[in-house]
């Protein structure tokens, strides 16, 4: 494989960034909206939804540790990585687009079980995807400044997408339903439109890197393949890198604090202050601070540690939240609140990619084995053991509660949805806080590995 080292065209680094727009505003559709699709709209009790949710994620997650080796052992003519971002990208649009489609009419197990198959289909498939992207930022180069300014660009086309997201989703929901409300027309066909957006990203990136991931020869292949990890390597470096089991708790509990902001906030609008529209507004903001934290990033780790940027954007993020809940009854400060703590949150969003990449080279150094897939599949089942608990928590925590969609809320319920949204997201973040303290990679010495690495295969 040619072109792997050194410097980066800024097409190819664009295009890396341009990536996550897509993804991200696909995400935002499915982690922000799916759920209120399924109770206001299809009409499906939040007990139900909840259980084709988690049915689903559960799946999805279970398949995470096995593509992470299956694609760490493909080598597809496209490239290793390379190729799953175009098969991703085509199996997300068609799966995206079932989702929104109102299956109310079947019956109760049959559309518990045709739900959860398509969810886990869709979940699976942004695997797929998101396993090959996430990988390619330590495949593409081994200039440690080059790969910190791929997560840059990750993160700042990751704010992008989500704040095209956060403005727009709602807009075009009312827009393709014709109705300022929420239609099963507008939502299909928005998520028709999200999923033209991820192929097109996607493809994107596919064809600015076809130069540099393409398997060359068979001869090359033959040697990956006698020489590569085993799959019983590549298992036995998760469970034995400490790092990285750090690194993955503390991911879980960031992302799962904002997947339950995503999930919970249209309710907090909806319910809490009246006026669903103002969701657009509060994403929107949030967004925008996403973005300026994710330029900040390479400024802020020129000064300190990747492992103390997470820390320092996690705390900010949880006195901000704590801060939102006691004054929950302030809208307009709720959504201040939240764009600062999301400026904190970026910095967590943007190094753990570059964290991850260390990780592969700091296993390399102690094993001899590079484990790149199977360790960036670890960074996507993070994303995946976090998508499950906020699945659960947010559809039976809603349940607990009593909430009925289009019905006055109680007190019980408002008060609900405040703490699901805002205080337990705090707690999840101190959480990840704590635990960065025992991690335990100095990166002063990984030019010394990296080095090592190199003089071993030569």
């Amino acid at each position: 494989m040619n072109g792997t080292r050194g410097k980066l065209g800024n097409f190819v680094k664009f295009s890396y960034g341009f990536a996550d727009v897509g993804f991200q505003m696909m995400v935002t559709l499915s982690n922000s909206y799916l759920l209120i699709f399924f109770t206001d709209v299809a009409g499906i009790s939040a007990v139900t939804a909840g259980i084709i949710m988690t049915v689903g994620r559960i799946i999805d997650t279970i398949s995470v540790p096995i593509l992470g080796p299956f694609i760490e052992k493909s080598h597809l003519p496209w490239g290793k990585y390379r190729s799953w971002l175009f098969i991703g990208a085509i199996c997300i649009f068609i799966t995206n687009a079932i989702l929104f489609v109102n299956l109310s009419f079947l019956p109760q197990v049959a559309l518990i079980a045709v739900g959860a198959i398509v969810y886990a289909v869709f979940c699976i498939s942004t695997n797929v995807a998101y396993i090959g992207y996430t990988s390619m930022n330590s495949s593409l180069t081994d200039d440690p400044k080059e790969k910190v300014q791929l997560s840059t660009f990750r993160g700042q086309g990751a704010a992008i997408g989500k704040i095209i997201a956060g403005w727009t989703l709602i807009p075009m929901i009312y827009f393709f339903g014709g109705a300022d409300a929420y239609t099963e027309q507008g939502f299909l066909l928005t998520a028709v439109l999200v999923g033209l957006m991820i192929v097109f990203t996607y493809l994107t990136l596919f064809f600015a890197t076809k130069d540099r991931r393409v398997m060359s020869s068979k001869e090359e292949i033959k040697d990956a393949q006698n020489n590569g990890p085993s799959v019983k390597d590549m298992l036995r470096q998760i469970v034995t890198t400490r790092p990285l089991l750090l690194l993955f708790l503390t991911d879980v509990t960031r992302i799962l604090a904002s997947l339950l902001v995503f999930s919970m906030f249209p309710y907090f609008f909806k319910y809490v202050v009246n006026d669903p529209a103002k969701v657009a507004v509060f994403f929107g903001s949030v967004n925008i601070l996403l973005f300026i934290g994710a330029t900040l990033v390479p400024f802020i780790t020129k000064k300190l540690s990747k492992r103390t940027t997470y820390m320092c954007g996690n705390a900010v993020m949880a006195v901000c939240f704590v801060l939102m809940f006691l004054n929950s009854g302030n809208p307009t400060l709720v959504t201040v609140l939240a764009s600062i703590g999301y400026l904190g949150y970026s910095l967590g969003n943007v190094v753990n990619t570059a964290m991850y990449a260390d990780i592969v080279d700091f296993g390399e150094y102690r094993t001899g084995k590079n484990a790149r897939a199977a360790i960036f599949s670890v960074f996507q089942l993070s994303i995946k053991v976090a998508a499950v608990f906020s699945t659960s928590i947010a559809a039976f925590g809603l349940a607990s509660t009593g909430f009925q969609a289009g019905v006055e809320p109680t007190a019980q319920v408002v008060s609900g949805i405040n703490m699901i949204s805002m205080l337990l997201p705090a707690g999840l973040l101190l959480i990840g806080f704590a635990l960065l303290f025992f991690y335990n990679i100095d990166e002063k010495e990984l030019p010394e590995m990296r080095e090592a690495v190199m003089n071993r295969k030569n």
